[in-house]
């Protein structure tokens, strides 16, 4: 993690290593002397706000002037990168983070989980006399929701540079909700123009109601992520005729998650690939996209197919639908691909 006031030049590591490299011929001592650095590969930069959820499940989401009892509430870890982060790195996949965050990240213990989990955090930012960002949801029995936020320390994207020695690292940079949308563009925009691919999830980001942000980071974006509600709020938004047009604006894929049961729709190449939901039981739905995307990353990255990475996401909402919070019930790769087996079949086709 790295200090507001003290930020780690990537370009001061790359003078290191050319020095080292210039000086040292022993490939051995580069490679070790790389590891330590912390400049291996990155398989996935999630970039996006880093939260703590307060999370509230009523009886029911009243009109305004009504009242509704609420039945449980708890505090959690939260955001929708650092969701994506944290289930792709349960998955074996090396991941980091770029957020900003409030003193609170250390003494309320979300960085040192982070960081025992194995997530890369040298581009989170910490900005003093702030709060992380806490977010407000109340969920009724049909999981429906509404959602309040308090920005805190996330309004310090605006100052941010773009982390070009992360993104140059990566293989792939998730890029949801933030501070500021002119970063996300920014980092959108350096990733596409250095050949790292981009996936986008806007979520519900109030942001996504600036059409010209949208056609920008569509452009940008390999992979756009939305659930069903949000992708016939952007197609409206940018005047478009039906979903399969969004395809025509840049993505390779675009992944449609039912915010309803978890079921997908993959649109890649003028195809449509269906996803069956994988629930069984729900008890928070809270996160349970950020977990598609991060198993369907990773399946991805571990070269399967998109029909196979869309069914690993899939399983991974349902994972993730049984507890309480989004980073609670979260599986490993063998666990996730034990349920894949009992529900698809272990033979040759269930893998393409």
């Amino acid at each position: 993690m790295t200090d507001e006031n003290s930020p780690v030049s990537g370009s001061f590591l790359a003078l290191i290593l050319q020095w080292l490299s210039e000086k040292i011929k022993n490939s051995y001592v580069i490679v070790s002397s790389l590891l330590i650095l912390g400049t291996e590969i990155m398989d996935l930069l999630a970039i996006g706000g880093i939260t703590f959820d307060y999370l509230f499940w009523v009886d029911r989401l009243p009109e305004k002037h009504f009242e509704g009892v609420i039945k449980r509430h708890g505090k959690f870890f939260g955001g929708r990168a650092p969701n994506v982060a944290v289930a792709a790195a349960k998955l074996g996949v090396k991941t980091g983070l770029v957020s900003s965050v409030g003193e609170d990240f250390a003494t309320e213990g979300y960085e040192d989980y982070l960081r025992t989990i194995g997530v890369d955090l040298r581009g989170v930012i910490k900005v003093s006399k702030k709060k992380t960002k806490q977010i407000f949801i109340f969920t009724d029995p049909r999981g429906d929701q509404i959602t309040f936020f308090d920005y805190g320390a996330e309004g310090h994207f605006r100052k941010m540079d773009t982390p070009c020695a992360l993104i140059k690292e990566s293989k792939i940079v998730h890029i949801s909700s933030s501070g500021d949308y002119k970063f996300n563009i920014r980092c959108a925009r350096f990733a596409y123009e250095n050949h790292v691919s981009v996936s986008f999830d806007p979520g519900n980001d109030p942001f996504t109601e600036i059409p010209q942000y949208l056609r920008r980071m569509i452009k940008y974006c390999e992979f756009l992520f939305l659930n069903n509600l949000e992708a016939t709020n952007i197609i409206k938004r940018l005047k478009l005729k039906a979903t399969s047009d969004l395809q025509k604006l840049g993505p390779k894929a675009v992944v449609i998650i039912n915010k309803e049961d978890k079921s997908g729709m993959i649109y890649v190449r003028g195809e449509e690939q269906m996803i069956p939901s994988m629930l069984k039981s729900v008890k928070d739905p809270t996160g349970c996209s950020d977990g598609f995307v991060a198993a369907f990353l990773a399946g991805y990255l571990k070269g399967y197919s998109l029909k196979v990475a869309g069914m690993l996401g899939a399983i991974e909402a349902s994972f993730i639908a049984e507890d309480y919070g989004s980073q609670t019930d979260l599986p490993n790769w063998d666990v996730l691909f034990k349920k894949y087996y009992a529900i698809i079949g272990r033979d040759e086709d269930s893998l393409r």
